[in-house]
């Protein structure tokens, strides 16, 4: 071990006077190698500092004063201590175990903390120092594994990096990959308002765009820098070499300062052709090996693939030969990053005559970044548009579309479902994967290519293809690299632990004699070397940060994996969830009441229990009746003055112990306690001598009892028969159902009411029919009898309108669908009074009648030369429900609109029976005139 400061490096002679007991360790004359070993005199002779130099493993700053004085404490100190091993300090190795990292001038001078990236594919951050000052390479996010339900993004600890943002000085970043700039968005808002960040001109469009996605204003901070120039950032001097990669503008960064170079690949490869003529710079390294090398960090992405990577030229060819080869449509799948691979697709679209396609935004985005930074391989306007492919033939076609990794939303993942509007696969298609599948994705890849072999494509993928080349160095340009730079020091990045480690037995085999592995929140440092020669003193380990990740779900949401609830998901996901309410009586009343029935326990408490379950197996309700004696037996183990929260405790811990036993499953389980209101406090007795519970029981019977009569009795009379009934008695208004029904009606409610606790309930509607379009379920819509549209309303039409439409209907066809339904309940009511408590205050329904739909056709058709003209299309409708008051018919715009858009559908379906001599349709002449002549106004406006 070498003393690192100069100014207190002492002689061999005076080493000896002051520590006679060493006078057998190794004096040289360039220096001193103190060889103590493992005695702890070495770390005390390397290391001085103002600490106690038991606790202090720092470089020396000592001076000759009172190096004797320390040297003197510590061997009296000595004699004391425990020891462990061999001549080890069990008390220093706990001390060793708590310290917190080194601050200010104290420690090696160059300083290693990485925050992602190490351990794991993505999420590259690292903060490199000089003693106290620290520059950022990188800020990249993760992609979330499969136990991270409801994640889409995973970021490094933004909250650490806020807590050192008066250290971090700058921002490096090496290239545009979202592993490398992702997490700029929430890294960017958490450092110094005036920490800039550095990257290339093609990474800085890229990055501006990142922030402009998320209204962050950069302020001046955005430094673009050029390849081989040098700039100050932070404590280094920092120079940019070109590296081949599967992005352009991709550097590696050498970052100097007094005491020391580090060397930072970045993700590399070696490019013997690169598309675009930028080769790797040999030439920087072979000076830089030259200069001395304290420290390289080196990707250890594909240290596990034996030999060297192909050329991206390689894969070009490959292309060109498929698409040639082909004869129905082409269709290929890749990185979106990748713009060399975009030049070799669109040489091969030429050579062919076809037409080039982009199917996802982020081919678009990276493209449109090149171009303005002028390294596109060609313009993004001579793109045909995904809309007008149907005006080429697919012979003509080059589709190349996002989805390599089966992303949920992507274009090739959609189409492979058939669910993508734009791209619909058939036999003919040629489906070209020109992607690598990423360590996590091979399941849900394979799936998505199975569902498009399905389909009928042709499908080629595979390494035999020769289709794709990776981006990252194989095991021989690794090896290449590390042997030309001769670095004194070796640390792998970028990679799992296992990638790593084989790294640095690489880095071992090919000379170099320091070598170390971390793992993110490590700090290690590194000394000086001495006059630019190969002589360090090694690493050292100078503590241990706990990192938090943190989590976005690609919206708003962004946090810890507590914010996020991630534990949680995976649980209730795993083993389910049950949520009970009860409601809890305990009145001495009550105790009194069950002890003379035989229902109610004799002693404890009692309530009304319900259980709901989620994503568990209820073995068909043998569960839950299991669940709800266990939720009963043991709220009437408690005693009457029982807590509320005692009682939640216990009943969830009973459902536990029922579920495991049960399934072996450990659900969640959510217990909801609440003192029952009086009316359900006293089990009492209504005025005919039956209990409010024994009608409870009862009425669901009752009423099935009410709805079965009332579907008989629609079957033997019309409604719309018994409706001209009624209207025939009491006019038109509504009121004779008010006055009829309410002595019957309300009072069977009223008596109802009080044992339902005033509670409203959901309306269950009579005809079988009626009730699916209530819940919006598929209906007939427009009967085809000759006055069809006298017994329809205006919410049978609702469902057609919805296919034909979309959006447009207005919610005022929801506000007529319930008000009838109401008027439906009525009728109901009329016949039959027992257990009416369900029902609100009676209406009926309005029907269109055939004079009213005929004022609609000829109102709307006159009023298509003012749309014509440029009129809103509210002002159209607002007009034709005044042409209908005139006539005499209320109406409002929506249920206008609403009812004309089902005539023009069913007057579509109608043409080709009317062609073959069926008439089904009693309006159709009137819509064909209407039509036709909306058709002659429309063609006389486009001409002028």
């Amino acid at each position: 071990m070498r003393c690192l400061t100069p100014a207190c490096s002492p002689s061999s002679e005076r080493l000896a006077v002051l520590y006679p007991h060493l006078s057998n360790m190794l004096v040289t004359s360039s220096g001193i190698d103190h060889q103590l070993l493992n005695k702890r005199p070495r770390a005390c002779l390397a290391y001085g500092g103002d600490k106690p130099l038991r606790y202090n493993r720092l470089n020396c700053r000592c001076n000759a004063s009172s190096f004797a004085g320390r040297v003197a404490d510590y061997a009296s100190s000595n004699k004391t201590r425990n020891t462990g091993g061999a001549h080890q300090s069990m008390d220093d190795k706990v001390q060793r175990r708590l310290e917190i990292f080194h601050e200010g001038q104290d420690g090696p001078p160059l300083r290693i903390l990485p925050i992602g990236g190490l351990g794991e594919i993505g999420m590259n951050c690292m903060l490199v120092g000089h003693y106290d000052r620290y520059i950022l390479i990188d800020s990249g996010l993760m992609f979330p594994d499969y136990e991270d339900l409801g994640v889409q993004k995973i970021l490094p600890d933004t909250g650490f990096i806020h807590r050192w943002r008066h250290k971090i000085e700058a921002v490096i970043i090496t290239h545009g990959h979202e592993d490398h700039i992702g997490a700029l968005p929430w890294v960017f808002p958490v450092l110094d308002p005036s920490t800039p960040i550095y990257a290339t001109s093609f990474t800085m469009e890229l990055i501006k765009r990142r922030l402009d996605e998320y209204a962050i204003k950069s302020d001046g901070r955005l430094k673009i820098f050029d390849m081989r120039t040098r700039f100050n950032a932070g404590p280094f001097e920092i120079e940019s070499i070109r590296v081949t990669h599967s992005i352009p503008d991709c550097c590696g960064l050498i970052l100097r300062c007094c005491d020391g170079t580090i060397f930072h690949t970045g993700d590399w490869k070696i490019d013997e052709s690169p598309i675009d003529n930028k080769y790797f710079d040999r030439t920087a390294l072979e000076q830089l090996s030259k200069e001395g090398v304290t420290l390289m960090m080196s990707d250890s992405t594909n240290v596990l693939s034996p030999g060297r990577t192909t050329s991206e030229a390689d894969v070009a060819k490959a292309l060109m030969h498929k698409v040639l080869s082909a004869k129905g449509r082409v269709i290929t799948t890749q990185f979106a990053s990748n713009v060399h691979r975009l030049g070799s697709i669109k040489l091969a679209a030429e050579a062919s005559g076809r037409k080039l396609v982009f199917l996802g935004m982020s081919l678009r985005t990276y493209l449109d970044a090149a171009w303005r930074d002028g390294q596109a391989p060609f313009d993004p306007s001579i793109l045909v548009k995904p809309e007008d492919m149907d005006l080429f033939a697919p012979k003509d076609l080059l589709i190349v579309t996002t989805g390599s990794q089966a992303e949920p939303r992507a274009a090739l993942n959609l189409a492979s479902f058939g669910n993508s509007r734009s791209l619909k696969l058939n036999k003919e298609d040629l489906v070209l994967y020109s992607a690598k599948v990423i360590p996590g994705n091979e399941i849900r890849v394979m799936k998505m290519m199975n569902r498009i072999a399905e389909l009928g494509p042709n499908i080629a993928m595979g390494r035999a293809e020769n289709l794709h080349t990776s981006g990252h160095a194989y095991r021989g340009e690794l090896e290449e690299v590390i042997q030309l730079v001769k670095p004194q020091h070796f640390m792998p990045v970028h990679g799992e632990y296992a990638f790593l480690k084989e790294h640095e037995r690489l880095g071992k085999d090919s000379g170099v004699r320091h070598t170390a592995v971390i793992k993110n929140g490590e700090m290690l440092g590194v000394a000086p070397l001495r006059n630019r020669k190969v002589l360090s003193s090694g690493f050292f380990p100078l503590g241990k940060e706990d990192l938090t990740l943190m989590y976005n779900d690609g919206d708003k949401a962004f946090g810890t994996a507590a914010d996020l609830c991630i534990g949680e998901r995976l649980r209730i996901a795993l083993n389910g969830i049950i949520i009970v309410s009860m409601e809890v009586m305990r009145k001495e009343a009550d105790k009194r009441h069950w002890q003379k029935g035989s229902d109610g326990p004799q002693n404890g408490l009692r309530g009304r229990v319900k259980i709901t379950t989620r994503c568990l197996w209820v073995d068909r309700g043998k569960l839950l009746d299991a669940l709800h004696k266990a939720a009963t037996a043991a709220l009437s183990s408690l005693p009457l003055d029982a807590a509320l929260g005692l009682i939640e405790h216990t009943v969830g811990l009973a459902l536990r112990k029922v579920v495991q036993k049960y399934s072996n499953r450990r659900p969640d389980v959510i217990v909801i306690a609440s003192e029952a209101s009086q009316s359900v406090r006293n089990p009492a007795v209504s005025q005919n001598g039956i209990s409010i519970d024994e009608k409870r029981r009862t009425g669901s019977i009752q009423e099935k009892q009410v709805d079965a009569k009332w579907r008989s009795k629609q079957k033997q009379e019309p409604r719309s028969a018994f409706l001209k009934t009624q209207t025939s008695r009491g006019g038109n208004h509504p009121s004779f159902l008010k006055q009829n029904v309410k002595s019957k009606f309300h009072r069977a409610a009223d008596e109802h009411t009080e044992s339902r606790n005033g509670a409203k309930e959901e309306m269950t509607l009579s005809s079988p029919k009626e009730r699916t379009v209530y819940n919006g379920s598929e209906s007939d819509l427009l009967p085809e009898t000759p006055n069809s549209l006298e017994t329809v309303s205006t919410e049978s039409l609702t469902e057609e309108v919805l296919r034909f439409t979309g959006s447009e209907v207005n919610m005022t066809t929801r506000s007529t669908r319930e008000s009838s339904d109401a008027g439906l309940m009525e009728e109901k009511a009329m016949d039959d009074s027992v257990n009416s408590a369900k029902m609100s205050s009676p209406t009926i329904r309005r029907k269109w009648k055939s004079g009213e739909v005929l004022v609609l056709i000829e109102a709307r058709k006159q009023e298509e030369n003012n749309l014509q003209q440029g009129q809103g299309r509210k002002r159209i409708w607002k007009a034709v429900a005044e042409a209908l008051a005139e006539a005499g018919f209320e109406r409002t715009p929506d249920q206008c609109k609403t009812v004309w858009f089902s005539l023009v559908k069913r007057y579509k379906s109608s043409v080709e029976a009317v062609n073959n001599g069926a008439k089904n349709f009693s309006f159709y002449d009137a819509m064909h005139v209407a039509l036709s002549g909306m058709e002659v106004v429309s063609n006389k406006k486009s001409k002028e």
